[in-house]
């Protein structure tokens, strides 16, 4: 009797700390969706719009990683020499847990500037996407081995997480690449923040 107790209770702890990573409401007031990719236990993605195809998730080390392309497939060799997919364009997006929010702005401001470093940034604003404030940069690329033509990034800092979100376009994409950044990032939500008093 008492071991069915236990067993009891112990499944019952179970079930609680596997609800632990997704929390019941965004700060939005969102419900949050099992549906949603969720990085980190803080931020959820719903299904973009604009063909955007998830390609790749994955977390190491703290940082949390994503990927989605628009356009169908085509082969390419980088400068590596290695193979791999080209799409029409690519959204990469990026999550680090840096410990504390000091440590959030440090990487941001470390990411700005290997931005600036390695494209033409012909446009700096400050947008609000979600309740969320970015700074995005739109950019050319320099690079004469990168298949991309242009981007625009966003990056952002809260708690004590950074985010970066890069949309890298080939010359032939169509659509208007800040659009595309703007419908993408207005459908993030964010987690709260644990109270750890």
């Amino acid at each position: 009797m008492k071991r069915n107790i236990l067993i009891g209770m112990l499944c019952a702890v179970l079930l609680c700390l596997s609800g632990c990573g997704a929390p019941g409401t965004a700060v939005d007031g969102a419900t949050w969706s099992e549906d949603w990719i969720t990085m980190g236990g803080k931020v959820g993605v719903e299904q973009p719009g604009h063909g955007l195809t998830l390609r790749d998730d994955k977390a190491a080390q703290r940082m949390y990683y994503a990927a989605w392309s628009i356009g169908e497939a085509q082969p390419y060799t980088n400068a590596s020499g290695e193979e791999t997919d080209l799409y029409d364009a690519q959204l990469v997006f990026l999550l680090r847990d840096a410990d504390t929010a000091v440590g959030a702005q440090e990487t941001l401001e470390e990411w700005l500037e290997l931005a600036a470093d390695n494209y033409a940034v012909t446009d700096t604003a400050q947008q609000t996407y979600n309740g969320q404030e970015f700074t995005v940069l739109t950019y050319t690329f320099t690079s004469e081995t990168s298949p991309f033509a242009r981007g625009v990034s966003a990056f952002a800092a809260f708690d004590r997480w950074a985010l970066s979100v890069e949309l890298a376009c080939q010359e032939s994409f169509e659509e208007d690449a800040g659009q595309v950044m703007a419908d993408f990032l207005e459908h993030c939500h964010y987690a709260p923040e644990k109270d750890n008093s």
